[in-house]
Parts: C-alpha cells; sequence; structure tokens
C-alpha cells in the first residue's frame, strides 16, 4: 500500500516512521529543505515540493486505495491537498489546526470537499490533558481498543498504599492489569517479588470507570480531589482545557501576558476568571494562587517557557504539572526532571491519524518511556499460527505481558490457561528489545 504524507514536521515524520515500520511504501513531500533532510533518515522516499500542487501530486501515480496524509502547519493547504487526492480515489485524512475549523478533536465535517477525517491536535491535548488533571495521581492516560480500554501511569506517591509492598501482597482491582513499572530509567516487567518505591511509574491497564476509581483509591492521592487549576498560556490549547474543566465544575484561573489574548479568552470562558500577567514573575503566581492550585498546565506556544514555568510551579508544591512541548525527543527527558506530564500535540494527533487509519497499522505499536516500551494491539485472524493455543504455551519472552483480550464486545484479563481464538484483539505489553519477535508470533 502506498502511504502520501504532505508536511515532514513532527507529526510527518512520527507518521513516517510508524508506518514505514509496518512495510508500506511511504512518500514524505515537504517544501522545507532541512525538514526533507531529516526524513531522508528514515529510508523512504522525500520529494522537495509544494503538496498542495496537482500537478506534483498526480506525478506520483496516487491510485484508489492508497493514503494520504496532509499534516502542514496550513489548513488550506492540507484541505487542497485532500481534495485532490480524494478525486484520485485516496483515502485523506487532514490536521487541522483553530477553533474556527471545528469544534471536535476528530471530525468529518469536510467529508464533502475530500476530506474524509480532520484532526484538531488542539482539541485531542486539550481533551487529554483535562482527563490527566482531574485523575489526581495519574499522570497520563491513552486510549486502546477502540477506546474499550484505558492505559493509564500512575505515579506511586509518598502516601501510596502499595509503596514498599511486594506485587504478590498487593490486590489489584479486578478489571486491572499491571503491564510495566517505570524506575528512574529503567523498564521492569512486573513480578510477584517486585517491591514497588515512591516515584515509580506504574503502567496499568483498566477497563471501565470503577476499576480507574478503584486504582486510584489505591495509589492513595494527597488531595481527595482536584479544585483550583491554573493554566499559564491563553493558545487555542489553553483555552479548551479551562472549557473542559469549566464543565466540570473545576476552578480555573488562565493567565497570559498579551491583552488581546486574555480578552478574547475572558469572552469565550465566563465561568474561568481570565488574568493579564506575565506568569514569569513570582509575585504574579503567588498573588494569583499558585500555592492554592491542585494542578497546574503551561500551554504557552513556547516550550521552553512552559518547561521553567511549570518546574517553578513544582517548587512551590503543586501536585500535578504538565507543559506543552511540541518537539518530540524532549517529552521523555523532561519527564524524568520533576514534571508529571511533557504533553505533545503532535504525538497525539499521529496516533490518532493511525488510529483512524487502522488497515496501514494492524499490529498497532505505541512507544512509552522514549521508546524502551511498548503497547502493542494485534488482530487475531483466523489463519494466525496462535489460534487455539493456550497463553501459557506461546513462545514469547517472560518480559512480555498480555494486558487484555477483546472477544465479542467482552473484556478478559487473560490468565495463563486463557486460548486465544480467532477474532480475538489482544493488548500485549512489550519491551524494544522483543517487539520483533512478538510481532513475528502473533
Amino acid at each position: 500500500m502506498k502511504v502520501i504524507i504532505i508536511g515532514a514536521g513532527e507529526v510527518g515524520y512520527e507518521l513516517a516512521e510508524s508506518i514505514r515500520r509496518k512495510g508500506h511504501d511511504v512518500i514524505i513531500v515537504d517544501k522545507n529543505e532541512r525538514a526533507c533532510k531529516r526524513a531522508r533518515t528514515l529510508d523512504v522516499k522525500v520529494i522537495k515540493g509544494n503538496g498542495a500542487r496537482p500537478e506534483l501530486l498526480n506525478s506520483l501515480d496516487i491510485e484508489d486505495g492508497n493514503y494520504l496524509f496532509a499534516v502542514t502547519d496550513d489548513n488550506e493547504a492540507n484541505l487542497v491537498s485532500c481534495a485532490v487526492a480524494k478525486a484520485a480515489g485516496c483515502k485523506t485524512i487532514a490536521r487541522i489546526n483553530g477553533l474556527e475549523y471545528i469544534s471536535k478533536p476528530i471530525s468529518r465535517r469536510f467529508s464533502k470537499i475530500g476530506v474524509d477525517y480532520v484532526v484538531s491536535p488542539e482539541l485531542l491535548i486539550a481533551k487529554k490533558i483535562s482527563n490527566i488533571i482531574v485523575m489526581p495521581s495519574a499522570i497520563d492516560t491513552n486510549l486502546f481498543m477502540g477506546g474499550k480500554i484505558n492505559v493509564v501511569e500512575f505515579k506511586v506517591l509518598d502516601n501510596s498504599n502499595v509503596e514498599g509492598k511486594p506485587l504478590k501482597r498487593i490486590r489489584f482491582p479486578p478489571r486491572v492489569n499491571l503491564g510495566a513499572i517505570l524506575r528512574g530509567n529503567d523498564v521492569l516487567v512486573p513480578h510477584g517479588d517486585t517491591v514497588l518505591k515512591e516515584g515509580d511509574t506504574l503502567i496499568v491497564m483498566s477497563r471501565g470507570k470503577k476499576a480507574g476509581k478503584q486504582m486510584l483509591k489505591l495509589m492513595g492521592t494527597h488531595r481527595s480531589d482536584v479544585h483550583d487549576v491554573m493554566i499559564i498560556g491563553a493558545t487555542d490549547i489553553g483555552i479548551n482545557v479551562a472549557m473542559i474543566l469549566e464543565k466540570r465544575g473545576i476552578k480555573v484561573k488562565l493567565i497570559d501576558t498579551s491583552p488581546s489574548r486574555a480578552r478574547r479568552a475572558a469572552e469565550l470562558l465566563k465561568k474561568v476568571e481570565v488574568v493579564e500577567g506575565d506568569a514569569r514573575e513570582k509575585s504574579v503566581l503567588i498573588e494569583e494562587g499558585i500555592l492554592r492550585a491542585d494542578a497546574f498546565a503551561a500551554t504557552t506556544s513556547s516550550e521552553e517557557f512552559n518547561v521553567l514555568v511549570s518546574l517553578l510551579a513544582k517548587i512551590y508544591g503543586v501536585e500535578k504539572t504538565i507543559a506543552v512541548v511540541r518537539e518530540l525527543g524532549l517529552k521523555s527527558l523532561i519527564e524524568t526532571v520533576g514534571i508529571d506530564m511533557a504533553a505533545s500535540p503532535q504525538l497525539v494527533t499521529s496516533r490518532a491519524m493511525l488510529r483512524i487509519a487502522r488497515e496501514l497499522n494492524p499490529l498497532k505499536a505505541i512507544s512509552f518511556h522514549g521508546g524502551d516500551l511498548y503497547i502493542l494491539e494485534t488482530h487475531i485472524s483466523e489463519d494466525s499460527p496462535v489460534v487455539g493455543k493456550k497463553l501459557e504455551d506461546l513462545s514469547i519472552s517472560d518480559r512480555c505481558i498480555i494486558g487484555a483480550i477483546i472477544r465479542n464486545g467482552r473484556t478478559i484479563i487473560p490468565k495463563g490457561g486463557t486460548d486465544i481464538r480467532a477474532g480475538d484483539e489482544m493488548m500485549v505489553f512489550v519491551t524494544k528489545d522483543d517487539i520483533n519477535n512478538v510481532e513475528g508470533i502473533f
């Protein structure tokens, strides 16, 4: 299958890297020579040019059944590229920035003009940040198996009910499975004798809201609930986070240095206190209530500023801090210096697009902890060699954990004696050293 990606920025690069691994033919088009040079390191075909030009797209021999991802920073160029590709029979997905275009993270609003799906980075990351804020001891969450499974990262706090205990003495909720433990720079595969320490991050699979609440109770929190949230940056991301939290009854204060951005935010957010001020000034943060905040999100367009002000919030005792970053390589590094979550609009956008285009990624791989850990989703076909076998009979490394099986719409937390059937959807926790072996088995 041929896949054309218009735009070689962070989103395009991440898409190309993921799709190329699955053996598809990938072509990247970008006007910027520096972006093209970086894309060539992926061993894909790279063309320097304007991806919105019909002549260029037609020269790529686009055929029915191909995919085109338009992920540049130019909304109009993305829409034009998709319209041209759709006329040739391509399936099309476009990145769209700005609240004036769409009001949902993923939409089919432009299907009549040739765009099968549009994806909004700002709305996707705003929803993710909001979900993290309202889960006190959770530091990240991802949806898997078509939204049926939550994979949540929980931090072991100093007052946690699990700190200092071996796993075999911890009673996890019924619909929960522990996939991995992140400790410093190491990824630990959980075993019964593994003792949890303060600062550990647990990668946990859960099914349903009840399981999530039970995990929160088990993990323990410094506060029983989130009441006050401070957001720095009246960007589209910041405004959307405030809007979502506002609807959930959480008190939000939004601060921005720009009078025009603050004015716009105040017009859109009726119950949110919007303040014009410079968050680089400690006095401003203290005066506006940083010491009372339960959570803090820095959503400005400057990732350096977001990181610095989030670290400052941590120093002032804010339990949960989130910084928006756009360079994917910084994400895992930033989360090791004290910030709870580095939120990347580019990463959530590429993942959302791959989930839409299921045919491109039949064994989907989502990386954690800088690529040391992967979570795979795979569909078991009728001719798969594992059909009829029990999990304990599979020749996979003991460092791999089958987290969940979706069978006929029902979630199964598997054990060694669980059999594998055609049609099963499986989720596997696997380290980077074992990923090729697991892909070969399924």
